[in-house]
């Protein structure tokens, strides 16, 4: 089987292109039954997050999808433009796709280094995956794998130690526009972890008042009281706005919720007082425009990108660490991916042979009922010839055109599986027989 993995994220691609890759679950669960029905030999996985969207696949070694195969196909699903997609995307093959994975789960491709929610997104794209019959033995091993490193990493090194989190860059932006919180009106856009990883950190700022918005008023509620907050419905949300002097945005939207037109009615209602909201949504809640008026100060994740940029310097010398526990679990994932199908394919071996055999002995047997005796060895030999040629002419034909390494490789092969002798001249001549 074949790996390769294709994707974007914070560190290859903006904001902009993010948001057009990115995916929610339903997004994802109908972009795998998609690709199941053009490459049903294949297995396929797609974690998709505010700041990567990676599609991972394993197929047979001569199978498809191929990476250009993969290009253009989430281009067109996604409708961009594929030269846009391409220029911006990585992809890695068998061992770096396991490695690139692993160090995924480990936190050392995050934008914030060592995070811990990372793993959790693993598992989410390994869970859907499965719910949706498109993980197989090949990435059930590496998946299992990669969460199992991950936690290894976390719990043998201190890579998480320290850290600065999406969250605390969040309060350290607002803390440069107000220097107290206790008559500041917090509103929160969305009910989701990251949500609550925020709110979490400013809460302790101890602000006035704190409404949680969603869609669902009945979803807000649980984090407005955890945090002893008010829920709020959609259609409070210009109100809410107008009242808030921190807004902390991260939905599920396709599409801006708050566009610069929707906002411009509310500045004035406002009395323009300062506004500082941390957009966290990939596609993002708040049209950029909206970061435009007066008193009004927008950031986006890659605002928090730039910001926390400095802090993985910081902890570097626990990367080697990390890698040092990273390598070997790579080295044995592959190794367990390449053998997997050793059984499948002796089963296969087994069937093909006893195909061929039982089709040269009914030829045969249809020539023994009318043979004299005088033909019976003839018949015999004829039967002998047939089904030794009849096993041999594919690999014989694969044979013929290797050349160089792969020719080596092959008679190395043959002479182990089959106990052949190699011939004296090439005993001889060993330089001269590699190079024909």
């Amino acid at each position: 089987m074949h790996l390769i993995c294709v994707g974007i994220s914070h560190q290859t691609a903006s904001v902009d292109l993010r948001e057009r890759i990115a995916m929610n679950e339903d997004t994802v669960r109908k972009t795998l039954a998609d690709l199941r029905s053009v490459y049903p030999n294949a297995e396929m996985a797609i974690m998709s997050t505010c700041n990567r969207s990676e599609f991972y696949v394993a197929r047979p070694l001569h199978g498809h999808p191929r990476v250009e195969e993969m290009i253009g196909f989430i281009a067109d699903a996604r409708n961009i433009p594929a030269g846009d997609f391409a220029a911006a995307a990585y992809h890695h093959d068998n061992e770096k796709a396991i490695r690139h994975l692993m160090r995924v789960a480990s936190g050392l491709e995050s934008m914030v280094l060592g995070e811990d929610q990372i793993i959790g997104q693993v598992r989410g794209a390994y869970d859907v995956a499965q719910q949706m019959g498109t993980i197989g033995k090949v990435l059930h091993k590496v998946f299992q794998s990669a969460l199992a490193t991950g936690k290894k990493v976390r719990t043998q090194t201190q890579i998480a130690a320290g850290r600065r989190s999406v969250a605390s860059v969040a309060v350290d932006f607002a803390r440069h526009l107000f220097s107290h919180f206790d008559d500041k009106n917090v509103l929160a856009i969305g009910a989701g972890k990251m949500t609550d990883l925020t709110l979490r950190q400013f809460m302790e700022m101890r602000p006035a008042k704190l409404t949680v918005l969603n869609r669902t008023i009945e979803k807000a509620k649980p984090l407005a009281e955890k945090y002893g907050g008010t829920a709020a419905g959609w259609d409070q949300l210009a109100d809410a706005l107008v009242e808030a002097d921190v807004v902390i945005s991260s939905t599920g939207a396709t599409e801006p919720i708050v566009t610069e037109a929707m906002f411009r009615p509310l500045i004035k209602r406002r009395r323009f007082r300062p506004l500082f909201i941390i957009d966290m949504a990939v596609p993002r809640d708040f049209e950029a425009a909206v970061g435009q008026a007066a008193n009004v100060y927008l950031y986006n994740m890659d605002d928090l990108q730039r910001a926390i940029a400095d802090q993985a310097s910081a902890r570097n010398g626990q990367i080697g660490e990390c890698e040092a526990i990273i390598e070997p679990s790579v080295a044995e994932c592959y190794e367990a991916v390449q053998t997997s199908d050793f059984a499948d394919l002796i089963r296969q071996l087994r069937e093909q042979l006893h195909t061929i055999g039982a089709a040269e002995a009914q030829r045969t047997l249809n020539k023994l009922k009318v043979a004299s005796a005088d033909d019976l060895q003839k018949i015999i030999d004829e039967h002998t010839h047939r089904l030794v040629n009849k096993i041999l002419h594919r690999p014989i034909s694969e044979l013929g055109k290797g050349r160089g390494t792969a020719a080596a490789m092959y008679a190395t092969a043959l002479r182990r599986l089959f106990e052949l002798e190699p011939d004296q001249e090439d005993m001889e001549n060993p330089e001269q027989n590699e190079m024909k």
